[in-house]
């Protein structure tokens, strides 16, 4: 990308403001995972991984042992069309699950959009320890909750839901549709 993606513009806002602002109404505090104190800037507690170089697991570990909540929402910066309609339908899902994870519409598992319990972090931790580095081998271990992606296509915004953004053209995509977006 040449800088960091999360402070690309669109619509008047960085990506991260907007996954910010699409998860802010269905939590009770939010906090940013982050190895760069920049992020301080906005006005968030930010939290730095402790095992460098892990990757998504890291990630993961790194909220869930700072949440102070029992269960935790997961959202990647570089999916700038996620909604809090998304947030609050996977957090609505009943059942003893450690885990719900939405699928995209081609059936691809979205771990950086999902809902974690804290119950997870001995499991997340085991794995990182043992040199583990793919998320799968999460969901392989606690109970998961796959959301298909027909579950939630009735959501406003559903098909923008996992446009990712991570080159520059996946940035200069993001903007055209960015007027089809809930919110534009």
């Amino acid at each position: 990308m040449g800088s960091d993606k999360a402070w690309l513009e669109l619509g008047g806002q960085t990506m991260i403001e907007r996954v910010i602002a699409a998860v802010a109404p269905v939590t009770s505090s939010v906090a940013i995972i982050a190895n760069d104190p920049q992020y301080a800037r906005l006005g968030l507690p930010v939290f730095a991984d402790t095992n460098r170089g892990v990757g998504p697991l890291e990630a993961i570990r790194t909220a869930l042992v700072n949440s102070n909540t029992s269960r935790v929402v997961l959202a990647g910066c570089d999916l700038p069309f996620v909604t809090s309609e998304l947030f609050s339908f996977l957090l609505g899902l009943e059942g003893g699950h450690q885990t719900v994870v939405p699928l995209s519409r081609e059936g691809l598992l979205e771990p950086l959009c999902a809902v974690y319990s804290t119950n997870a972090v001995a499991v997340v931790t085991e794995l990182i320890a043992s040199g583990e580095r793919k998320v799968q081998r999460l969901f392989d271990r606690v109970p998961t909750r796959f959301v298909a992606f027909a579950e939630i296509n009735h959501l406003p915004g559903a098909e923008l839901f996992f446009e990712n953004v991570n080159t520059r053209q996946e940035y200069f995509r993001a903007m055209q549709l960015l007027d089809r977006a809930p919110g534009g």
